[in-house]
């Protein structure tokens, strides 16, 4: 209560109510504003009101409110069906019960003051400058805004900020807003909710239940100390908040414990979730008033285990919830470091949208991740059991969520691997999760996953830039830190947009019946000296319309692999199926096989069946691995313009152990009239072989040949029975086959 208006009464009036003449204002007329009066008369309530004898037929009226009353502590009881309607009067110091009321007011002036409202009313929304808030966006209006809130769950009523609003919660431990059972609050005309909490949340949902916070702006308008983390003082502080509303609250008694503790770094939330049930965001926005990264929100939403009500808790004993059924429809954070972290089971995020981020740092870019690394690398997504005993995370949808990534601060990072901001975390025990429409454009990463089961991921889109750390961490885009089962990516594309790319943006995974379904991995310059990025180890895993897509090979070492299998997998693993193309791959030719694309799929021990074949698309070279008998099939092509001579050789040379399969000539220019042409290849031990008669005229020639493998390389060359003369043009497609039995 920010003022108490000093009220007045006139001289006592010694008639009863029962024989007052009370005001009846007979001009007022039913108006679009107040369309409430067309149920009956407008009643002017009078100083000298005997509240406490109401006559009876003021029933089914408008009390048209114009002067203060103060109530001196009684309850007032309505009649049924009044309209209280406010022309520049309070009601103060008292409560008063509805019954079916209406609460009406003309001005955005306080109407209520020490005033409790109970009974029924019909009114939808209060609002806090009924309470007295300033509503300027600067007065600190937080505990005007406790009491709306206290006196909505009274009468079941929704709370309405339709002005900016500031509320002072800086305070440790002191003045977070703990909201209750059913609290609705939504805004309107674009107003903000400013606030400024900084080692205690904003506000707790603490084993309440179906809360909606709905079309508001919250502003956050404070700065943190990188350098400082915690201190013994602001953890009791904290702790005791906590307890004493539950304790107060929920009935439980804490011998010789605290409530459910998960780091200090946690209390900065704006929003804590301890074991809250059937909560709503829709249009919300969470955004940082501050430019800079020591002026972010530190932590957006904490979803947190906690002990139940009507128990009480010892160290050995005491039952415990999570966040359950929490939904987010349209949300927007902008200028956050944590967005949404901890333990849920049922989960929905549709339309959320991240703007600004980044990790915690000074002003000057210094302290990144806090001194000592107080702070946990920041994700927009971040679920894990947060060291709960007892539960999992399931039944989660995150849907049409864009992160534009947009980074601030520092280029600098973490001087550990742990320093990844990427978006998404799903790790340590995630059973049925749906990611659709995900994109991402943070420079960190896309996602850590594991210990996932029953998920899909699905038209999912991540550009970030492995250059932003240390070559020697091994940036991975998409990293998979924990086995997986039972999950599929489909249409799914990880671009590392960095001028050179040392790792594959996407891991190895481990894990069974895992599909990949068109995902697609794009860098520039691929500078990577290890097999992959197609690597699932274990069985029943498909990878199908994939590839990997270079537009610059530029790595040195031979018989490198875009499948790398593990040794158990190559020796046990079963009903595995892989078809990748890669595209950009380094030239090979006759002399460079080991620059081509090495399979390692099955060893010969392994007497389970699995299938791999890669496309090599610019240098139409396939390998194909059915068990373990390999397949390669090379098509080279080749344009020959003729000269002078009879024999012409050809750049194509059949490598050792290749057997030619087929071959297709076409003659693209006329050659000489009379000219007889044949495409030979020269074997060492049998001699020129003649593998097919090339057309004089314009057309094509196809000839099936099955030419056994040689053991040595083969020249290819044209051979006619006269000079060429120099006339005609000649194109030669050969495919060329080595099968071999592998380990």
């Amino acid at each position: 209560m920010r003022y108490f208006k000093f009220l007045f009464l006139l001289s006592v009036v010694s008639v009863s109510a029962q024989n007052y003449n009370y005001a009846l204002d007979e001009k007022s007329v039913p108006d679009s504003q107040h369309p409430e009066v067309d149920s009956g008369p407008v009643r002017i309530i009078p100083l000298a009101f005997d509240w406490q004898n109401i006559p009876e037929d003021y029933s089914d009226s408008v009390w048209e409110i114009r002067y203060d009353f103060d109530l001196a502590g009684q309850t007032v009881i309505l009649p049924e069906n009044v309209t209280i309607r406010f022309n520049g009067g309070v009601l103060a110091n008292g409560t008063v019960r509805g019954d079916e009321s209406v609460i009406e007011t003309k001005t955005e002036d306080q109407i209520f003051d020490a005033l409790d409202l109970e009974g029924s009313f019909t009114t939808e929304y209060l609002k806090p400058q009924w309470f007295g808030a300033v509503m300027d966006g600067a007065s600190d209006d937080r505990e005007e805004f406790v009491e709306t809130l206290a006196q909505a769950e009274r009468i079941s009523a929704k709370v309405l900020v339709d002005r900016d609003m500031f509320l002072d919660l800086e305070e440790t431990g002191k003045k977070s807003i703990f909201l209750e059972d059913n609290t609705w609050i939504e805004g309107a005309n674009d107003a903000n909710i400013i606030i400024n909490n900084l080692l205690s949340p904003a506000f707790y949902m603490a084993l309440t239940k179906n809360i909606t916070i709905k079309n508001v702006t919250f502003l956050y308008d404070q700065k943190y100390d990188a350098t400082f983390g915690d201190s013994p003082e602001s953890n009791t502080l904290n702790v005791a908040q906590v307890k004493a509303y539950l304790k107060r609250t929920k009935n439980i008694v804490f011998n010789s414990v605290n409530p459910v503790w998960r780091g200090p770094s946690s209390f900065r939330a704006m929003f804590s979730l301890e074991a809250a049930k059937d909560i709503l965001f829709e249009n919300v926005v969470l955004k940082a008033k501050g430019k800079t990264a020591d002026t972010f929100i530190q932590w957006a939403v904490k979803l947190k285990e906690q002990h139940t009500p009507g128990q009480t808790v010892t160290k050995t004993s005491g039952h415990t919830d999570i966040p359950r059924n929490i939904t987010l429809k349209n949300v927007t954070l902008d200028g956050v470091l944590m967005g949404i972290q901890g333990v849920v089971q049922g989960f929905t995020s549709d339309g959320l949208k991240s703007y600004r981020y980044s990790d915690v740092q000074s002003a000057d870019g210094t302290n990144i991740g806090g001194t000592s690394y107080w702070m946990p690398p920041p994700h927009l997504i971040y679920f894990n059991t947060d060291d709960s005993d007892d539960y999992i995370i399931s039944n989660i949808k995150i849907l049409n969520t864009t992160d534009f990534g947009n980074y601030v601060g520092s280029k600098n990072v973490r001087k550990t691997h742990s320093g990844y901001c990427n978006s998404l975390k799903l790790v340590s025990n995630v059973v049925d999760v749906v990611v659709d429409n995900y994109k991402s454009y943070r420079r960190d990463g896309l996602a850590d996953l594991g210990n996932i089961t029953n998920g899909t991921f699905s038209n999912i889109y991540s550009e970030s830039d492995s250059s932003t750390f240390d070559p020697t961490f091994g940036f991975i885009a998409m990293r998979f830190v924990n086995e997986i089962n039972n999950c599929t990516f489909k249409n799914v594309v990880i671009k590392d947009v960095a001028d050179t790319t040392a790792f594959y943006p996407i891991g190895g995974i481990h894990g069974d019946n895992i599909i990949m379904d068109n995902l697609q991995v794009n860098v520039n310059n691929l500078k990577a000296e290890i097999d992959g990025p197609f690597s699932i180890f274990g069985s029943n895993n498909t990878v199908k319309n994939s590839g990997l897509n270079i537009t610059n090979h530029i790595s040195i070492s031979d018989y490198l692999g875009v499948i790398g299998l593990d040794s158990d997998t190559r020796n046990y693993g079963s009903d595995n199926h892989y078809e990748v193309n890669v595209k950009g791959w380094r030239k090979i030719d006759n002399n460079t096989l080991g620059k081509s694309i090495k399979l390692v799929f099955q060893n010969s021990s392994n007497p389970n069946s699995n299938y791999a074949k890669i496309t090599d698309v610019n240098n139409a070279f396939v390998i194909e691995k059915i068990k373990n008998v390999k397949k390669e099939t090379w098509t080279r092509t080749e344009e020959i313009q003729l000269g002078f001579g009879n024999i012409q050789y050809l750049d194509i040379e059949v490598p050792s152990n290749f057997e030619i399969g087929k071959v297709k000539i076409a003659t693209l220019e006329t050659l000489r009239s009379n000219i007889d042409v044949t495409l030979e290849v020269n074997s060492w031990d049998k001699g020129d072989i003649v593998l097919s008669a090339v057309s004089n005229d314009l057309g094509e020639v196809s000839k099936e040949v099955g030419l056994d493998a040689d053991g040595a390389k083969q020249r290819v060359f044209l051979r006619a029975d006269q000079d060429f003369q120099g006339k005609g043009k000649i194109k030669v497609e050969m495919e060329l086959i080595r099968l071999t039995n592998t380990n």
